[in-house]
């Protein structure tokens, strides 16, 4: 019997897993897929190999998604084709940020795609509608990429007001936002904190937030503990 593309997947994948480091993930991380325990660096070492495959899009029309590698190892081998149009990777990440069902896809992932530092109106543009997304994890997928590509002076303004505009309430979503608004902090201190004297998010993104930016190195001590000062009790 010949072998398919997705057998020769799994054969690749199956060689890197590890007993010890599955049982160590699956205590990190909460899925429904299953772990089959393969450490970064070598699924990372996989996805650049295959990428410069001839027939990758062979490979990318019909992977299978049995385990949560199997999804890190196609939004890694995304990230690493610059072969492809922008266009081209949004009808293959869009269907993949539907299935993300983790923190750990989702924030493993959206740092991978390099190309969108290129084309920000784009992406952001691309992306908006997941704002307000009915998912818990495709709305994390929308924080994350703008703490990832839209924590730079000329975007804070825009992000911090996405940000104040998101759907509160689901956790995964709530402590993104509370590590974008840390992140906003310790980077643009003075457009951050109104949003904070303003009280524009819950109790438990409000006091989060702060409590990640207090355990910043870069924040001064007298911030620190005027931060303090600002919880909400």
């Amino acid at each position: 019997m010949k072998t398919t593309y997705p057998d020769l997947i799994d054969q690749k994948l199956k060689a890197l897993a590890e007993t010890d480091y599955k049982a160590f993930n699956e205590k990190l991380i909460p899925t429904n897929y299953e772990i089959w325990g393969i450490r970064m660096p070598a699924l990372k070492k996989l996805a650049k190999e295959l990428s410069k495959e001839t027939d990758i899009e062979n490979y990318l029309k019909n992977a299978e998604f049995t385990s949560y590698e199997h999804l890190l190892l196609y939004g890694l081998i995304l990230g690493n084709l610059q072969q492809f149009s922008l266009e081209t990777l949004f009808t293959y990440i869009d269907p993949l940020i539907l299935r993300f069902d983790n923190w750990a896809h989702v924030d493993t992932l959206t740092s991978s795609f390099k190309i969108f530092k290129q084309y920000p109106e784009e992406v952001i543009a691309h992306f908006l509608p997941l704002k307000t997304d009915e998912g818990e994890f495709t709305k994390r997928f929308f924080v994350i990429l703008l703490i990832c590509y839209f924590m730079e002076e000329k975007y804070i303004e825009s992000t911090l007001q996405h940000l104040s505009e998101m759907p509160q309430g689901e956790y995964y979503v709530d402590m993104a936002i509370a590590w974008a608004l840390s992140v906003g902090l310790v980077k643009f201190y003075d457009q951050t904190l109104p949003y904070l004297q303003q009280k524009v998010f819950t109790k438990f993104v409000h006091n989060k937030a702060i409590q990640k930016a207090r355990e910043s190195y870069r924040i001064k001590a007298e911030i620190k503990e005027f931060l303090n000062g600002m919880k909400i009790k």
